[in-house]
């Protein structure tokens, strides 16, 4: 028995290879390296096809583009010291939820409460009634034709009196009928109903929607080295800045003596830059303007950008990814730059929101007193400060969260700020960027964000011949700012209002290292947003429609268009 079932044994075992054999031949396969953990979240997959031929078996490797990631690479995972959604997993559930209801809703429970309708047995009976009329009538004709029809009259009669009854339930069951499919469309109705808005609760009360709503991150992006750089990038920029300005203006009085010493717009403008701290741009925001330099229409150099967004792509979109669910590759900084706050110059800013989806800043330095960031929840009035724990760490929140920054009381603080969009296709080449649609039209913080765009969008065209465009018109721009208004109040009173201090400062070293491990090994993918990499520059200083389409480039970038070359970028 012993070798019976060692030989059987041995048997299948050669089927199994046998066949992992012909399926090597004939498929694809796809090899997900591991690490010491175990974990294959953000590894690159590698796609070797096998092709059998007469000489052979040829094999041709084809690097697959990386898909979304729903944690960060195990090595930095596990420093994270607060519990993060797998927004995977959440939309897998929001998925099966969702299915489960129109199973119940619309099939289960419709045949539960379904009224009883007329069976064919009564639809036959209908019929038979009216073909025992039709010969009823035959009969009395026959019988009007002379004595010897008469004959059986009663037993006529009967029948007759049969055919009566049998009308009559018929009628009756006519009735009935007309009933059931009134109840039945009332009952589908409902049912319907009540399927729609339990989809709409299950998708809106998910973590997918309501986790980081109104949650402030605060985590470690660069090291203090590296933020002691940027200063000096800054620092280098305004000079190139404060010394070209300083050209134009004497050029501009050689060139218009008649302006000299009277008030002149363009004159003021020098000034202003001029001014101490010169060089530094302090109007550029016309609402809630700050003292500061943008990455790319100021004097920075390429190389200076091409430093700065191997680093973000390292860390800040990889980061965006697992706290707001958003494929890194849809992220596109609308405005990038270095601020500066002191006591002698502009030393706070007043509470306002961004007009973007995500804003962050990065405290750059220390040997300050005061600052910081104070968010604001509009329902109760309370707020929370955020002062990070040491240089390098970054706040990322959802941009439409009212907040200020804290004044600063002694020395010069400097942050470098970010607006970003999460676009569904580049605005200017109309790449695809693979964002999911649960972070799209499935999440009330970015339709939030959407429809505040086509309100402002159709707000500004109101004499413009564009007006015709449905979504331009009085009535839709109406409707997007009512929806705006509708989703920020439904977000500030469904969602939790918190600070999530991700990693501790003792792990920051540790993490931001295994951050840049894991993005050494997607350097030799081409940088595209379907590739995972975020457009830091390119796509700068520019409103969308409601669409996502292109709508409008700011002046600041009309004025430096050239500087906006994908060479210098």
């Amino acid at each position: 028995m012993s070798q019976q079932r060692t030989r059987s044994g041995l048997d299948s075992t050669r089927r199994k290879k046998d066949r992992s054999r012909s399926a090597c031949s004939l498929g694809v396969l796809r090899d997900f390296p591991e690490d010491a953990g175990g974990d294959v979240q953000g590894r690159r997959r590698e796609t070797t096809t096998r092709i059998r031929s007469s000489s052979g078996i040829g094999t041709m490797t084809i690097d697959a583009p990386p898909a979304y990631h729903s944690s960060l690479p195990h090595d930095a995972e596990r420093f994270l010291e607060a519990l993060l959604p797998d927004y995977e997993l959440e939309r897998r559930g929001i998925v099966t939820k969702s299915i489960a209801s129109v199973v119940i809703f619309i099939f289960v429970l419709p045949t539960v409460l379904a009224t009883i309708t007329p069976s064919e047995t009564r639809r036959q009976k209908c019929d038979e009634c009216d073909a025992d009329h039709e010969h009823g009538q035959n009969e009395q004709h026959e019988q009007q034709r002379g004595p010897k029809k008469r004959r059986g009259v009663r037993r006529d009669k009967k029948k007759s009196q049969k055919r009566e009854e049998r009308c009559s339930d018929a009628a009756k069951s006519d009735s009935d009928q007309q009933e059931a499919v009134d109840v039945s469309f009332k009952t589908s109705f409902i049912t319907t109903l009540l399927c729609v808005t339990s989809i709409f609760f299950t998708v809106f009360l998910s973590a997918n929607n309501l986790f980081a709503a109104r949650t402030i991150f605060v985590a470690p992006i660069l090291t203090s080295e590296e933020c002691a750089r940027i200063i000096d990038m800054a620092h280098r920029a305004a000079q190139r800045k404060a010394d070209t300005i300083l050209r134009e203006r004497e050029q501009y009085l050689l060139d218009s003596p008649q302006f000299m010493g009277e008030e002149d717009a363009k004159l003021a403008k020098y000034d202003s830059i001029l001014e101490e701290p010169s060089g530094w741009t302090k109007d550029r925001h016309t609402s809630y303007p700050t003292t500061d330099l943008n990455v790319v229409t100021d004097p920075f150099t390429a190389e200076d950008r091409a430093w700065l967004a191997e680093k973000l792509n390292a860390r800040l979109s990889v980061l965006m990814e697992r706290t707001f669910g958003v494929f890194r590759g849809a992220v596109r900084a609308n405005d990038i730059f270095v601020v500066r706050y002191e006591p002698g110059g502009q030393p706070n800013l007043r509470r306002h929101t961004d007009s973007s989806f995500i804003s962050f800043n990065i405290i750059l330095n220390d040997g300050f007193e005061g600052g910081g960031t104070r968010f604001h929840s509009r329902p109760d009035g309370t707020h929370i400060d955020v002062k990070p724990p040491a240089v390098g760490y970054g706040i990322l929140s959802n941009a439409n969260i009212l907040h200020e920054g804290l004044a600063t009381t002694n020395g010069t603080r400097y942050i470098l700020v970010g607006f970003d969009d999460i676009d569904e296709r580049d605005p200017f080449t109309g790449e695809d960027t693979s964002l999911s649609v649960f972070s799209s039209w499935l999440n009330f913080s970015w339709m939030q964000i959407r429809f505040k765009e086509g309100w402002q969008d159709g707000r500004l065209r109101s004499d413009s011949s564009d007006r015709l465009a449905w979504h331009h018109s009085h009535y839709a721009v109406s409707v997007f700012n009512v929806l705006h208004k509708f989703m920020t109040a439904t977000i500030d009173i469904s969602a939790k209002f918190r600070i999530m201090t991700l990693v501790s400062p003792n792990n920051a070293g540790s993490y931001i290292a295994a951050m840049d491990r894991e993005a050494e090994k997607t350097k030799h993918l081409e940088a595209t947003r379907s590739n995972g990499f975020a457009s830091w520059f390119a796509g700068q200083q520019i409103d969308v429609d409601v669409f996502g389409n292109l709508n409008k480039i700011w002046d600041s970038r009309k004025g430096n268009e050239d500087k906006f070359r994908a060479e210098d970028l």
